[in-house]
């Protein structure tokens, strides 16, 4: 929670103002404090004070604002939107400990409602073999129970080459699940995260077949972290690619209304 160093506020209520759920209070000096009994732990409060009296000392240290360090070039900002792609073809290589620690540093640091902050990650790595079968199994059955013929044949076509780069998880060997309580909780923690990994010059892919899949298996289920509450969004493979891009994907105009 949040605590307020009285000798260092200077009084200019900005962290008041700008508090959503009215949690800093002024005390008759005319420093503030944090009702924590209002508070959510947002860190606005943290991020806004100019002299640094807020802070949450059971979280990381915040880290100050630099200019060039923090501001993004819009343009470059939104030609690395348009260039990322899907990435259906890794090299097996795979992404390193760090980099896979960014990854979820990206995912744990997008919004949440009412900073709930309840997303939930499953690092698939060294199990990442055991699972693959049981993933593949899960997603058959399913093909079948949906009558979804020409994706039975995919499963056929893993067993029958079981060693080769599979069209499920396209050569990657590694998988980050997302479980949430809201599906856009999880859906931002997503999109952070792929936008890193192009950041890391890794490849990434939405894997909706994987996700499908584990949804309709209790074990799995069991394994990644879904509840009754908790839902499973998507899941990210991860990995190296050898694909080069020259260009980016034409796109349909914005569907927007301007009213």
């Amino acid at each position: 929670m949040v605590t307020i160093d009285p000798a260092r506020c200077t009084g200019c209520s900005l962290c008041a103002e700008n508090c959503a759920v009215h949690a800093i209070v002024p005390n008759e000096d005319g420093t503030y404090r944090c009702n924590k009994t209002w508070c959510f732990a947002c860190g606005q409060c943290v991020a806004i004070c100019p002299v640094g009296a807020p802070s949450m000392p059971d979280l990381e240290a915040p880290v100050p604002y630099a200019p060039s360090a923090f501001d993004l070039n819009p343009e470059a900002l939104l030609n690395a939107m348009r260039f990322r792609r899907s990435i259906r073809k890794f090299t097996g290589e795979k992404a390193s400990r760090r980099e896979l620690e960014l990854l979820l540093d990206a995912g744990r640091c997008a919004p949440t409602s009412s900073n709930s902050q309840t997303v939930g990650f499953t690092v698939l790595d060294e199990e990442f073999e055991a699972m693959r079968p049981k993933i593949w199994k899960a997603f058959a059955r399913h093909a079948q129970e949906q009558g979804r013929k020409l994706l039975y044949r995919r499963y056929e076509n893993y067993l029958a080459h079981p060693e080769e780069p599979d069209t499920l998880f396209y050569g990657g060997n590694q998988m980050i699940s997302v479980t949430s309580e809201r599906p856009v909780d999880g859906g931002l923690a997503l999109a952070n995260m792929e936008l890193m990994a192009h950041a890391l010059g890794l490849g990434a892919l939405y894997c909706g077949f994987a996700t499908r899949a584990i949804d309709t298996d209790p074990e799995l289920r069991e394994y990644f972290g879904v509840t009754e509450t908790r839902h499973i969004d998507s899941c990210l493979i991860i990995g190296h690619t050898d694909l080069k891009f020259y260009r980016t994907a034409p796109r349909n105009p914005a569907r927007a209304e301007w009213r």
